[in-house]
């Protein structure tokens, strides 16, 4: 019923902006606007009737049509169309689907590296097909010039291959230096293998890539947008960050290349950030990850064979040794193009199982209804909910549409707390019960969860691992103030404005 009268709502609203559009056709000067208005009615039918995405992006798209319909229009053909309308390769979907299987399968041929005992993990299992594995060894990396460092040693060691995906890479100081250690890797005989996304790393400039070609790096360019009318694909980006070494260790997390993630950036004095460097079978599902991310772009039929044929290169998994500072993790993956929002699913699953306390720290949070939901039912039933946001945005509607939802979460109980303003918290993290953890590239927000290909891990304690998030997450508390209703009473009508605005359109954006 209730779904019913929303349509009969919609349906009231088009028929109002058709009265209007019909008297304002009187003038000849109105008939480009009435057909734009009439073209913008006929998105929105379909958007009600027809679309699949998330109630809150047809609601945004719907304003962005109604009331500006020259943009809307203009924006829904660039970047509107829902994900599931791309079709794929029959052949590249069956070779992903040949990879997740022959992943899959090798673990079980090692069940001792499979963790079976954490219900959580079974339960995310049964919603990614992702095996939680044993004996890992997990160094959390919350400073980006030690994270960065320590990549470009691991970089300097490899004997065999690297593999590097990258949302982001700048051509300053910090993105020549990658990019340089990588063509004297791939000069000495190491088969280096670079992606990037296009949209993320629109500034990388052209003279690096060509340099890397020249020196044997193989370069894959993600949804290149070469052409505004080839760029319907647009807003479903790599948002991924990534490097395998040898099969045998790998680099994830939040962390892009550029100067300002490494510390040295000109916007803010420190630049806080959290990367996970990874070694064990969990090192295997990352690689998956990659070479999955790798087929996309590579349209020959022998691509996976290269990789899954040569098992002991690329998929090493050796005699499983328990320790002392042995972690279960629990990779996940996920993008647009999925039937299900696997990593979303797992957070709003996370969130569930929380008796005592949740802490996250997000620098967009721009949750949909079920999350959201689910954060303030756990505030209300008595579980502790801290959320620490920036105190200044990098980007402007994000920075606004993350502080439209502050009255909301302060009315739950939820304490939010403003990071200093002075710097900038680029982590995604998040830690129920400081028993178990979620580290990588997804953010708390519907491009994350709906429009971004994503990689995070799922760290089970307790663990050497959880318990540094957890002190790191109250460092970070000492670095922020804490937002109450004197502050929020105190925002200007511009701040509310701006918050507003943002908060209707951030879900297409």
């Amino acid at each position: 019923m209730k779904n019913k009268l929303q349509r009969y709502k919609v349906l009231l609203i088009l028929l109002i902006f058709s009265v209007i559009l019909l008297a304002v056709s009187v003038s000849r000067f109105s008939y480009i606007f009435g057909a734009l208005e009439l073209l913008a009615i006929v998105l929105c039918g379909y958007l009600v009737f027809f679309d699949q995405r998330e109630a809150s992006s047809k609601f945004a798209w719907m304003l962005a049509l109604l009331f500006l319909p020259l943009f809307g229009i203009l924006l829904y053909f660039l970047i509107g169309k829902e994900p599931h309308q791309r079709k794929l390769p029959k052949h590249q979907v069956e070779s992903e689907k040949k990879l997740q299987g022959f992943v899959s399968n090798l673990l079980l041929e090692h069940p001792e590296a499979i963790h079976k005992e954490h219900d959580l993990s079974r339960e995310i299992y049964h919603l990614s097909s992702k095996h939680p594995t044993t004996a890992n060894h997990v160094k959390v990396l919350n400073k980006g010039k030690e994270a960065f460092e320590l990549l470009l040693e691991d970089i300097e060691n490899a004997k065999d291959h690297v593999h590097v995906f990258f949302f982001i890479i700048k051509g300053d100081e910090t993105g020549t230096e990658l990019t340089h250690a990588l063509m004297k890797k791939a000069s000495q005989g190491v088969k280096v293998r670079f992606m990037y996304d296009s949209l993320g790393s629109i500034a990388f400039p052209n003279q690096l890539l060509n340099d890397m070609r020249d020196k044997g790096v193989e370069v894959r360019t993600y949804d290149l947008l070469n052409s505004p009318l080839l760029s319907n694909k647009a807003n479903w980006r790599n948002h991924r960050k990534m490097v395998i070494i040898d099969g045998q260790v790998a680099h994830v997390g939040g962390m892009n290349i550029g100067n300002e993630y490494r510390g040295q950036g000109k916007k803010f004095k420190y630049w806080r950030d959290t990367n996970i460097r990874l070694m064990g079978p969990a090192v295997i599902e990352v690689q998956e990850c990659f070479i999955y991310d790798w087929l996309f772009l590579d349209q020959n039929h022998d691509t996976l064979t290269q990789f899954i044929g040569d098992r002991e290169r690329y998929f090493p998994l050796t005699t499983i040794k328990e320790s002392l500072d042995s972690e279960v993790v629990q990779v996940l993956y996920g993008g647009p193009y999925d039937e299900e929002r696997t990593i979303k699913d797992s957070f709003v699953d996370l969130i569930g199982k929380a008796t005592q306390s949740i802490k996250i720290a997000m620098p967009y949070f721009i949750p949909d209804e079920e999350t959201l939901g689910a954060l303030r039912r756990a505030s209300r039933c008595g579980i502790k909910v801290q959320l620490i946001i920036p105190g200044k945005g990098d980007r402007g509607i994000s920075y606004y549409g993350t502080n439209s939802f502050i009255d909301e979460l302060l009315s739950a109980g939820i304490e939010v707390y403003a990071y200093d303003r002075s710097s900038f918290i680029h982590c995604k993290c998040m830690i129920v019960d400081e028993h178990i953890a979620t580290v990588g590239s997804t953010n708390f927000d519907i491009r994350s969860f709906y429009l971004n290909h994503e990689l995070s891990l799922f760290i089970y304690g307790p663990s050497p691992a959880v318990e540094t998030l957890t002190q790191q997450f109250a460092a970070d508390l000492e670095n922020a103030h804490r937002i109450d209703e004197v502050i929020q009473n105190k925002r200007t009508l511009l701040e509310k404005f701006k918050e507003k605005i943002s908060a209707l359109f951030v879900p297409i954006l």
